[in-house]
């Protein structure tokens, strides 16, 4: 049975796309692709697989994904981790946060920013409420209401 199959997720910025092809025998045809918002080409793969080879080159791609994944994390430190941050850096982060929308998920801009600024989520998490940013809602400055909830360095917006 001949059958062709499209899968589609984005991430970072990067949205992939994994198509997947039958022929009458039974042969795979598996092709992969990664392109940024300017649909500039950065991942690029084909597998041609016999009848019955789907499980066990899911498996071991599974497997070595995962240990590549594990080097990738431990080489993507976060170099500016226990750095002192400087009012530049605090005003930059401050400005960040609130040119984003209230409907963006907070999680999601945390990530980006930690990402960009290549400290941790916890530490970006951390940092906002000291520069008047309340960080369970994106763009959203704190209030003295929202200061008290959040902790003892939380600064009231002015």
């Amino acid at each position: 049975m001949a059958f062709n199959l499209e899968y589609t997720s984005k991430r970072q910025d990067i949205s992939y796309t994994l198509t997947v092809t039958a022929d009458v025998d039974g042969d795979l045809a598996i092709e992969l692709t990664g392109k940024d918002d300017d649909s500039v080409l950065l991942a690029q793969g084909n597998l041609q697989l016999p009848p019955g080879g789907a499980a066990e080159t899911a498996k071991l791609l599974r497997d070595a994904l995962v240990a590549v994944s594990a080097l990738d994390t431990k080489r993507r430190s976060t170099g500016n981790a226990h750095q002192p941050w400087s009012a530049e850096q605090d005003s930059t982060l401050r400005e960040a946060w609130l040119a984003h929308p209230p409907t963006r998920p907070a999680a999601e801009v945390i990530r980006e920013l930690a990402e960009h600024r290549r400290r941790s989520a916890a530490a970006i998490r951390a940092r906002l409420p000291r520069v008047g940013c309340d960080p369970d809602v994106t763009g959203r400055l704190l209030t003295e209401t929202t200061a008290a909830l959040v902790g003892r360095d939380a600064v009231v917006a002015s």
